[in-house]
């Protein structure tokens, strides 16, 4: 049974295959060929997979600080996987690891991946250690998944190309933001520890890394200014220092009211507020970039705070911009959505004007530009005086405007501005467009403030009048002029017409004692204000009124009377603002008739000064009465006394303030007293002292000067004694004062001394026999080639019997012999204690000598024997002996010593030998040469 089921089986394929069976068959063997292979895979599947990350390198930049990854995945099962990748980075040292982080991407077939790190420390300053590693992160491969292995350590060393500077300061040029941390080193080659750093000129420490590097963590840093912030290092003081500078810039901002707008549909204006400029020295401002996303263009504005874009009309309505602010380190943007035609910004109005202008109105008229057929605007009129808004109104357009202002005041400048804005859709307002606006001129409204002063004098009364000026609104123009109207009341037919042009406040009149009605009326070039009218009477009707104290206070003074009774049109009050000075300025202010206090408060008010004040009444005849009278100071100066005086003398008019301040300023009052107490007080007077030193200056300087007169004076008078004993002339010989003393027969009132004048008592020129002669005329030089070795001298001689030297006189007179001055020589009187007087012969005998002189003077060209001589004499005036000449001859005095003799005579130049006839001791006589004479 078996073999035939099986060879039925077989005959019926062998004999005839069926389609059926045949596809049973494929289907079988494709299913145990799909088993296999699943079953394959899962088995490769179930180990993990080489994707570790080879070809590793590792590249600097210096100037962002940042170290650079690239490397591969090779064998992916894939044409790309998801995977992630752990990256290890250490400092110093492999084991020192700083920064871990996990990269995920998608990696492709023979593409290089990238990875970048910023080093908060210089890369420069420390060697840096990078690994990584990778895991698959796709649905595509189950899991469970794992980590491949670790790459190698990528060793990354920059000190190695730095070069050979002894020390070195990174990082170099770098820009942070404010409030930023920032970590800056220093590399030194050397192993110096003395290295110091400064940061804008202040000292700061790091820490060590190593022996070499130095680091220094700044927290927080400020901007300081735009060219930097300056850090340097030096490594012995006095050495040129290695430093950086350190840019801060301001941190960048979020642009601020960003929003667009258009006024004619063809243009969008985009504005913001950029905030703070972020631009340094090296480094340039922000920039801005507006995207639109719905058309899908930028452009790069050109503006800090604005931007235009160009509008396509009719094809786009909606808008999405976005604004970019983008510098060095980071970006901001914001971004607004709107339809153009709800952000509409009008045109600003033009041709602003005015028609039909009157005193209290006028019509205002502008246009405005067209935005489009299917849009109203929307302006607004605005009416300004002195600065605050008066009116405003709105009114609806589409191209021309004008509206109606009313209620003005006349002669009064305006400021009329308009302004528009979208009807439809409100957005903004248009700027501003403006034009003054002056009203007419109109009659003043106000009739002027008017009040009189009233002095009696026999047989008129002489009246002041007063008004203030109108305030502008009630002027309604410049006044040209005052009427005064003055009418007689008891002869109204009598009235009288002043016309007073303006700006006079004021006018005199003379009446006389009747009654009189006064108006006052201003005027303007329109018209005329009502009338002010006063009435004199011809009974004055002055009343004694007692007067009162009242208190001032900081505000003023507090005034109050008591009402009338009868029927009273106003009251007025009346005071000086200045009553110490005459012209007073006279003040008042009116007051209705319910009215019965007032505070009176002026700037003219002073401490210490007494006001008076009166308070009438106006009847309903327009007659003043005073009813009351109040005086008092605004501030009392009793407790500000600085020295204050009794005087008990009521005749004493003077007093002298000692001891003041100098350059200061004092208040004087003087002011009676009695038993009862002080009277009332009048105003101050007010002194300033002078300076301090000019007071001490002429305090001393006057006397000085009256000394220095008066000695000049003194000296002046007694000139001619100081100079004949402090600094004499030379005498003239031929102008000597003995010439007063010498007797002449002939002229007793001779002057100019000659030969026959002199009457010496005797002279002698000894001779020395051996000498050369001389020449006395015709030259300076009085001796010539001779030397004067022994002084010639001068002697009285006895007649006969001369024993030996007896008593002698030595004279000198350097003044006109310089020769005997040098040679010290003199001449002496020598005369015998025993000769009798008559042996004296020459000094009984003057005339013979007067003749002998007058005769060699005469022969005074002639050559004479010259040897050792002088010229020696005795005078009648000076002799050593007591008594006179009598006494002399008779009673000779011992021998004594030389004495000298300093008077002078002159003696004329040339003389020569005395006469031969005379009986005389002389034998010879030589004078002075013409260079030794000085006259």
């Amino acid at each position: 049974m078996a073999a035939s089921r099986v060879g039925t089986f077989g005959g019926g394929i062998l004999g005839k295959p069926e389609p059926m069976a045949l596809l049973v068959v494929l289907q079988t063997t494709f299913l145990l060929a799909l088993l296999s292979l699943r079953t394959y895979q899962s088995e490769v599947l179930s180990e993990p997979l080489p994707v570790t990350p080879d070809s590793l390198t590792v590249s600097v930049n210096s100037t962002h600080q940042r170290l650079h990854l690239q490397w591969n995945v090779h064998n992916l099962p894939y044409q790309e996987l998801k995977m992630i990748f752990q990256i290890e980075i250490s400092r110093i040292n492999t084991s020192n690891v700083i920064w871990v982080e996990n990269y995920s991407t998608t990696v492709r077939w023979n593409h290089a991946l990238h990875w970048s790190w910023e080093s908060e420390l210089p890369v420069e300053c420390a060697t840096h250690f990078v690994r990584i590693r990778g895991v698959v992160d796709d649905a595509k491969i189950p899991r469970p998944r794992f980590w491949s292995h670790w790459s190698s350590w990528e060793e990354v060393d920059v000190r190695s190309s730095l070069g050979e500077d002894p020390l070195s300061v990174f990082p170099k040029d770098k820009l942070v933001e404010e409030g930023s941390n920032v970590t800056i080193c220093y590399v030194s080659r050397s192993h110096q520890k003395n290295i110091s750093c400064f940061l804008d000129g202040v000292q700061i420490h790091g820490d060590q890394l190593d022996p070499n590097v130095c680091a220094f963590t700044l927290n927080n840093v400020p901007f300081v200014r735009e060219t930097g912030t300056n850090f340097y290092c030096e490594m012995n003081q006095g050495e040129i220092p290695e430093g950086i500078v350190l840019f801060v810039s301001k941190v960048l901002e979020e642009p601020k009211d960003f929003s667009c707008e258009t006024q004619d549909f063809r243009a969008l204006n985009c504005t913001w507020d950029p905030g703070s400029d972020t631009g340094l020295t090296k480094h340039p401002s922000q920039s801005y970039t507006l995207f639109e996303s719905f058309s899908g263009k930028k452009t790069l504005c050109k503006h800090k705070n604005w931007c235009d874009w160009q509008v396509i009309q009719h094809s786009q309505e909606m808008y999405n911009f976005t604004l970019v602010a983008e510098n060095y380190l980071r970006k901001r943007s914001v971004s607004t959505v709107f339809n153009l035609t709800h952000q509409v910004r009008p045109m600003n109005p033009f041709n602003v004007s005015f028609k039909n202008v009157h005193a209290t109105e006028a019509t205002v008229m502008w246009k405005a530009h067209s935005i489009g057929n299917n849009f109203i605007l929307l302006c607004q009129v605005e009416l300004n005086s002195e600065g605050k808004v008066i009116q405003q109104h709105n009114v609806s357009i589409k191209v021309n405007g004008e509206y109606l202002l009313s209620e003005l005041k006349p002669d009064t400048k305006y400021v009329t501005r308009v302004r528009c804005a979208n009807a439809n859709h409100f957005w903004k307002w248009s700027e501003w467009t403006g034009q003054n606006l002056i009203t007419s001129e109109a009659a003043p409204s106000e009739a002027p403030d008017v009040w009189r002063k009233v002095k009696s004098v026999p047989g008129c009364h002489m009246v002041t009048l007063f008004w203030k000026p109108l305030p502008k609104w009630h002027a309604n123009g410049k006044i040209l002029f005052y009427n005064v109207v003055i009418e007689n009341l008891g002869e109204p037919s009598k009235s009288k017409l002043l016309s007073i042009p303006a700006p006079a406040n004021g006018t005199e009149l003379t009446l006389d004692e009747g009654s009189y009605q006064i108006h006052i009326t201003a005027n303007n070039s329109v018209g005329t204000s009502p009338a002010s009218v006063i009435v004199i009477p011809g009974d004055l009707g002055n009343k004694e009124v007692e007067e009162e104290r009242v208190k001032g206070t900081e505000d003023g003074f507090s005034l109050s009377w008591k009402p009338q009774s009868g029927d009273v049109l106003d009251y007025l009050v009346e005071w000086c603002d200045h009553p110490w000075d005459p012209l007073c300025d006279l003040q008042w202010e009116n007051l209705g008739p319910n009215t019965t206090s007032t505070m009176i408060s002026s700037d003219a008010f002073r401490p210490g000064v007494r006001y008076n004040f009166r308070v009438y009444g106006i009847s309903t005849k327009r007659i003043a009465y005073l009813l009351e009278k109040k005086t008092g100071y605004s501030q009392e100066l009793d407790d500000s006394v600085c020295c204050k005086y009794v005087i008990s003398d009521p005749e004493q008019k003077t007093l002298v303030m000692e001891n003041l301040q100098p350059e200061s300023s004092y208040e004087f009052l003087v002011t009676p007293y009695t038993s009862v107490g002080t009277g009332p007080h009048g105003a101050f007077t007010k002194v300033t002292t002078p300076g301090e030193y000019s007071y001490t200056l002429m305090r001393f300087l006057l006397p000085l000067i009256f000394c220095i007169l008066f000695i000049t004076v003194v000296c002046y008078l007694k000139s001619q004694w100081m100079k004949e004993n402090c600094y004499p002339d030379i005498p003239d010989p031929y102008k000597s004062s003995v010439l007063s003393l010498i007797k002449s027969k002939e002229n007793p009132h001779l002057t100019i001394m000659k030969v026959n004048d002199c009457i010496p008592d005797a002279i002698e020129v000894v001779n020395k026999p051996e000498g050369n002669k001389m020449q006395f005329l015709g030259t300076r030089k009085s001796l010539t080639e001779t030397e004067l070795t022994k002084p010639a001298c001068f002697y009285l001689l006895p007649t006969e019997n001369y024993l030996g030297p007896g008593p002698h006189i030595c004279f000198e007179n350097f003044t006109y012999n310089q020769a005997a001055s040098e040679s010290d020589c003199c001449g002496r009187v020598t005369v015998s204690p025993t000769a009798p007087p008559s042996q004296l012969g020459l000094l009984t005998s003057p005339e013979n000598l007067l003749k002998a002189l007058e005769k060699n003077y005469m022969n005074s060209l002639e050559e004479i024997p010259a040897g050792e001589t002088c010229l020696n004499y005795v005078s009648q005036l000076a002799s050593p002996m007591s008594g006179n000449k009598e006494s002399l001859l008779t009673n000779p005095p011992l021998p004594a010593v030389c004495s000298e003799y300093k008077m002078q005579m002159a003696v004329p130049l040339g003389l020569a030998s005395p006469p031969s006839s005379e009986s005389s001791s002389v034998s010879s006589i030589t004078l002075l040469d013409q260079g030794e004479y000085h006259g």
